[in-house]
């Protein structure tokens, strides 16, 4: 197979200004909390490109921002990672977009606050997060189905509603739990809840399904099997905000790439390196890296067994 610097990825959504604000102390809700604040580019598919360049991979962004100094700094963040970001067209008419993201003491998202409008502008010339608007996606899915991979994170349970209609064209489908729910309209509570949910959501045309579950790790059906797989540990937990963006670029390397191991376990070490940090993009993050996470891990698996 092609190596995957060899073939470019097209990460196609939202592009925004993350701020992280982290309580120092325990979080009071309805009181002022002292806070340390972080900024950095940020949206889903931005921060799946920038991990798939760490991983080796050519990928280029298409999306929008606006003509301030936010989006300068943005853009020029980005293309000192590598990527091709020639596809990102100016707004003169919305800021760039941006997402605060507050998390309590432990790491842990307590509420995040986005302000998305510039994405409304992407319309039927564009078309994959589902920032993007329904009748973008719905065209991109549809143009692009059985011509390339096409892997989807439906970004929140709101937005889920937006790929409802196009759900046969997807390839691969990175919901959570909350997620799964709507796009099975099934209540997602129990392990068997979230089995049910995957199975209704392949019926309905998606080739593989992987439910995110956070600290209990996934669960993948994809026709051939279906079962819980458990999260790779990390060796601490500093911020689990860059886990799922890690965990699909990770899968998305494998799977292009023919890497050894299976593309589940790629996403959960990249995951896995991912909580160790603060920052959206683990730094430590490499193919080393994530080969060396998995080795490890499977390691402890087999003696824990024997």
């Amino acid at each position: 197979m092609d190596s995957p610097s060899a073939q470019t990825i097209a990460c196609i959504g939202g592009i925004v200004q993350d701020r992280k604000a982290r309580v120092i102390e325990r979080l009071v809700p309805g009181s002022s909390n002292p806070v340390t604040v972080r900024a950095c580019p940020g949206g889903v598919v931005c921060n799946i490109a920038r991990n798939l360049a760490k991983l080796g991979c050519s990928a280029s962004v298409f999306s929008a921002v606006g003509e301030d100094a936010a989006g300068d700094r943005v853009l020029e963040e980005l293309k000192s990672a590598g990527l091709n970001v020639s596809g990102v067209m100016r707004s003169s008419n919305h800021p760039t977009a941006n997402y605060t993201a507050v998390l309590d003491e432990k790491g842990q998202l307590f509420i995040g606050l986005a302000d998305m409008e510039i994405f409304e502008e992407l319309d039927l010339r564009w078309a994959l997060d589902a920032n993007l608007p329904p009748a973008t996606i719905e065209r991109l899915l549809h143009t692009h189905k059985n011509r390339a991979k096409i892997l989807v994170d439906p970004i929140s349970v709101a937005k889920s509603e937006r790929i409802r209609p196009v759900l046969d064209t997807i390839d691969v489908l990175f919901p959570n739990a909350k997620e799964a729910a709507v796009l099975s309209d099934r209540a997602v509570i129990t392990h068997a809840d979230v089995a049910q949910a995957a199975a209704e959501i392949r019926r309905r045309g998606v080739s593989t399904v992987i439910v995110t579950l956070g600290e209990e790790g996934l669960y993948v059906d994809d026709g051939n099997r279906s079962g819980f797989v458990p999260a790779i540990p990390a060796a601490h937990v500093r911020d689990v905000t860059g886990a799922g963006d890690a965990l699909v670029a990770g899968y998305a390397y494998a799977m292009i790439s023919g890497a050894a191991y299976d593309p589940v376990l790629w996403g959960l070490a990249a995951a896995s390196l991912a909580v160790e940090t603060e920052e959206s993009i683990a730094p430590q993050l490499s193919r080393e890296a994530v080969l060396r996470r998995i080795d490890s891990y499977l390691a402890r698996s087999s003696a824990a067994k024997s």
